[in-house]
């Protein structure tokens, strides 16, 4: 009889081992879903140039890395603490005069922050060496 109860509570522990490893082994296979990460890139406005544009040391690789393209809109989030909703384009006219955009210029290929016929670093009040943080804002699914 002694016997008997030694066996069982050694089945009894071996049982909740084995169970234990299935639950595991089962849930890391089956993971929880996390939540997307929201993927930002952080830069510095290296030049005020001649029309006011905030011109950045963001490089395109940089963008494609993040899978953001042309006609996407970005928020630029300044040091200032302001925060603006940018069109990606490739020319200043891809919007409305007034509007604010982010291209990359054709000759120095850096990634300009703009008003289309406007003046950026006056109206923001941005200065030279000061940081920006760009994130894509995600548009609403059509559900």
């Amino acid at each position: 009889m002694v016997k008997f109860r030694y066996q069982s509570w050694r089945l009894a522990i071996i049982a909740a081992l084995v169970t234990t490893g299935i639950f595991i082994g089962c849930s890391q296979k089956m993971g929880i879903p996390e939540a997307p990460q929201t993927v930002s890139l952080s830069g510095t406005i290296v030049e005020i140039d001649d029309h006011g544009n905030a011109v950045t040391d963001l490089e395109i690789a940089r963008f494609t890395e993040r899978g953001w393209k042309l006609s996407d809109t970005l928020e630029a989030a300044f040091a200032t603490g302001q925060k603006i909703q940018i069109k990606f384009v490739e020319n200043y006219g891809d919007v409305p005069v007034g509007d604010y955009l982010g291209r990359f210029s054709t000759s120095t290929k850096q990634f300009k922050i703009a008003i289309n016929m406007g003046n950026i670093s006056e109206t923001l009040k941005l200065k030279n060496q000061s940081k920006v943080v760009l994130q894509k804002v995600e548009s609403p699914s059509a559900d």
